[in-house]
């Protein structure tokens, strides 16, 4: 897992001060890396032998990510076709040198966008914008985002705010290339739809002297440890067993029980209401079993107050209590939930943001609506795990959040495949499952959130044919 960070201007002045490498070496190794991964890319387009050197387009700012422009237009000059458009005059000291030196070297710097080129690299804004874009830049960027061409963001995407969200409006790059450490606004939920392929380049010394110290961290395939079984002399019992409230809608239920199954539990018991021509892969039961090592609650639960009031008899078993226990959809929004969370020993809770904002507003945290959750997701769920830090809270979304304590780990490998019903459900009994077989509820919660993604991606359906059922199936191929 990588480090990511609110804000890089601490660790730049860090750089300056106990290495001593002053801003303008930094934005000569910032601008460095892109021309290298802008060679990477032409390179293969050269081999199919065109005639005309390729045509890159870079528009520049006024402030520092402007002079991230045009030093990366300088090291490109002799090698492609550079086309360089500075849409205002330069404002920021190293902004105004290189752009300086541009000219002493006779590079031409035009105010026009030029509708087609093979690359257009993004330089107008950086991480700090604030307040909306005035209705000429914004004007410009829907500009931009015309333009024919493969398109590259510098540090991220213009028009993307602190909090990754446009401003009204934002560059759709193809990938972004960050400098020096992975940034908050990045992995926001809004700017996935923005950033592309998200890469990271150094600023000339080791990514661990530079990042510093950090509490949010960016999770990767690797970092998911798959149930795999090593012992041959074994038997169900070694896997754990997994335990499932089944309540008014019973489809949610069999999704999250089915999803355990085939995520290396070796016994799953659905507890609760009669469930219609029932898979006979569960054990079925109207009497609490008394061995169990992970329960669920909360999928197809219902609201109605009977089902309320029996979902919260099964929370006063000192067994479900004792064991990983996974909270999901319809008992989220139960406003005497946060009085609960309290006395249960290992929860996990699994909501989405409308299920969020009901644990924010039952805990005391404060009444938003979803608009500001999405804004605020990062900050958000760290007031939540600060006043619960011994729950894990996994919030969904285009980039889900795993919270506990003071720590968030970011999962990047979700896809819009899953905004399918049913999904969340198969979440959370992968999730039941790794609890049931030994797992440490964090690591439960960001393994089966990232083996959940990868799933989805396994599928090789269109992007709008998966299904809850077959997710839940392709979970045992990974």
């Amino acid at each position: 897992m990588e480090k990511i960070f609110d804000s890089v201007r601490e660790l730049d002045k860090r750089a300056e001060e106990a290495f001593n490498l002053k801003n303008g070496v930094l934005m000569e190794q910032a601008a460095r890396g892109m021309a290298e991964r802008i060679r990477s890319i032409l390179s293969s387009y050269l081999s199919y032998s065109h005639k005309e050197l390729p045509l890159v387009q870079i528009v520049c700012g006024s402030g520092d990510n402007g002079g991230d422009g045009f030093a990366l237009a300088r090291m490109l000059a002799d090698l492609y076709c550079v086309r360089v458009v500075s849409v205002k005059e330069p404002k920021s000291p190293l902004c105004k040198l290189q752009r300086e030196r541009l000219e002493l070297l006779g590079i031409p710097v035009s105010t026009e966008l030029q509708e087609r080129c093979d690359i257009l690299i993004d330089a107008v804004f950086g991480t700090g914008i604030r307040g909306s874009l005035d209705a000429e830049t914004s004007a410009l960027i829907e500009r931009m985002n015309a333009v024919q061409g493969y398109k590259i963001a510098c540090d991220i995407p213009s028009g993307l705010n602190g909090f990754g969200i446009p401003s009204p409006v934002a560059f759709r790059a193809d990938e972004t290339c960050t400098m020096g450490a992975l940034k908050t606004a990045l992995y926001s939920d809004a700017a996935k739809d923005y950033t592309g392929t998200i890469h990271v380049f150094s600023l000339g010394l080791p990514r661990r002297c530079y990042e510093g110290e950090s509490d949010t961290f960016l999770l990767s395939a690797a970092d998911m440890k798959l149930p795999h079984r090593s012992v041959q002399n074994t038997h169900k019992m070694s896997y754990g067993h997994g335990l499932f409230f089944c309540g008014e809608k019973t489809g949610a239920c069999m999704l999250a029980a089915s999803a355990a199954l085939h995520f290396g539990v070796g016994l799953v018991t659905v507890f609760g209401s009669p469930v219609p021509a029932a898979p006979f892969d569960f054990m079925y039961t109207q009497q609490l079993p008394e061995n169990f090592s992970a329960a669920m609650l909360g999928s197809g639960l219902g609201r109605t107050p009977d089902m309320q009031k029996q979902a919260f008899e099964f929370l006063s078993c000192e067994q479900v209590r004792e064991c990983p226990l996974i909270l999901d959809a319809d008992i989220l929004h139960n406003p005497e939930l946060p009085k609960l969370l309290p006395l249960l020993k290992k929860p996990i809770l699994t909501p989405h943001p409308k299920e969020f904002q009901s644990l924010l507003a039952n805990s005391g945290l404060g009444r938003f609506n979803i608009a500001e959750i999405q804004e605020h997701r990062f900050e958000y769920l760290r007031l939540f795990c600060g006043v619960f830090p011994h729950a894990v809270t996994v919030l969904k979304g285009a980039y889900p959040l795993i919270g506990c304590g003071n720590r968030v780990f970011v999962n990047p490998l979700g896809t819009n495949a899953l905004a399918k019903a049913g999904t969340g459900d198969v979440l959370s009994g992968m999730i039941t499952a790794l609890g049931a077989q030994g797992y440490p509820p964090l690591e439960a919660a960001y393994t089966a959130s990232l083996a959940h993604a990868e799933a989805a991606k396994m599928l090789h359906t269109a992007d709008y044919g998966l299904t809850a059922s077959s997710l839940a199936e392709t979970v045992a191929k990974l």
